[in-house]
């Protein structure tokens, strides 16, 4: 034993050792390699579905973004759509039974719609009671008499006041709104 060199020895050890742990590795890498190809197939899987989610998300962004732009046209185009028959309304209600309407037209445009009114009535004071009654209103405000004049009617027989007056329609500014029916009711 005396002639054995340490070389030779470990020579033998890495050749029984070396395949051992070649063929060891490769089992466990093999192992591994299972386990990976199991999870990449599984993560293919649900990137295929979360692909097929995030296209439904985005035609359903697309879609709530067409909806939200049909509603806000139609917002836009509701918004003033009670001008006028508030307006018409104030207007009528303010009238008293001694005057009476020849002209009614607009001369600013929305939202602030600015009306000129012209008219007769009976005497001066009617004029003062529509003016009255006009910035009593919640929906006409900065009314204006532009002129009131004399005039006879009938070849002389009726003596009457024209009128001019301007004024603006506008948003009551606490919401308030009227609600009382146009038409009396009486109790049984």
């Amino acid at each position: 034993m005396k002639g054995r060199n340490p070389w030779t020895g470990a020579l033998v050890v890495a050749c029984v050792l070396v395949p051992a742990a070649g063929l060891f590795l490769w089992w466990t890498q093999r192992g591994e390699r299972a386990d990976l190809e199991v999870r990449l197939a599984a993560a293919s899987a649900d990137s295929a579905r979360l692909a097929d989610l995030r296209v439904v998300s985005d035609s359903l962004d697309r879609r709530r973004n067409e909806i939200r732009d049909r509603v806000a046209l139609v917002e836009e185009l509701d918004r003033n759509r009670f001008v006028w028959p508030h307006l018409i309304d104030e207007v009528s209600r303010a009238l008293p039974s001694l005057a009476w309407l020849s002209n009614l037209r607009q001369i600013a445009p929305l939202p602030d719609v600015g009306i000129q009114i012209q008219g007769i009535a009976a005497n001066p004071l009617a004029i003062t009671e529509f003016v009255r009654n006009l910035e009593d209103s919640d929906y006409v405000t900065d009314v204006r008499i532009l002129g009131s004049q004399q005039q006879t009617l009938n070849d002389g027989d009726l003596s009457v006041q024209a009128f001019t007056l301007t004024a603006r329609f506008t948003e009551p500014a606490s919401g308030v709104r009227r609600t009382e029916p146009l038409i009396a009711t009486t109790g049984f």
